[in-house]
């Protein structure tokens, strides 16, 4: 019984150390395309629509900061700006005119108001991923709100 008992002792503390060493080397992160598309759904068609979305993004980049131990903003805000871009041609290809739409002057320019990104500093970050993220947030915004917009009138 006892070397039924060694045996299994030593087999159950083999893993162990595998285990523990494969976590220190893959972390998995924080899944920002995930929770991107799953808030951004969520949102409201309404007056709240564009501080809701903004939260989202927001909240995104800083989930991933946090799963990455706030060591990578960088590719955080990268992350966030790539998915941004990727949902704004989404939109664009589903909704032929709002792209003409969202560059069309409109009543709601103070809204999405254009700052010069290029003197905007923030710690750990350089201006061109900073305007990169500004540009693709400014227009996503516009975008969502003609997406929103055109599917209510489709319904």
């Amino acid at each position: 019984m006892r070397i039924i008992q060694s045996c299994v002792a030593a087999v159950a503390l083999v893993p162990a150390p595998i285990l523990a060493a494969a976590d220190r080397h893959s972390s998995p992160g924080f899944d920002t395309e995930g929770y991107l598309v799953a808030c951004s759904s969520r949102t409201l068609d309404g007056p709240l629509q564009t501080p809701m979305l903004q939260l989202c993004v927001s909240t995104a980049r800083e989930l991933c900061n946090m799963g990455r131990e706030m060591q990578s903003q960088g590719d955080c805000l990268a992350d966030v700006t790539s998915w941004l871009e990727q949902d704004g041609a989404r939109i664009e290809s589903t909704y032929r005119e709002a792209s003409e739409q969202a560059e069309a002057p409109s009543a709601f320019a103070d809204l999405w108001p254009q700052a010069d990104c290029s003197t905007t500093q923030v710690a750990g970050l350089n201006a061109t991923e900073l305007c990169a993220y500004q540009t693709a947030l400014l227009k996503w915004f516009k975008l969502r709100v003609v997406e929103r917009h055109q599917s209510n009138r489709n319904r």
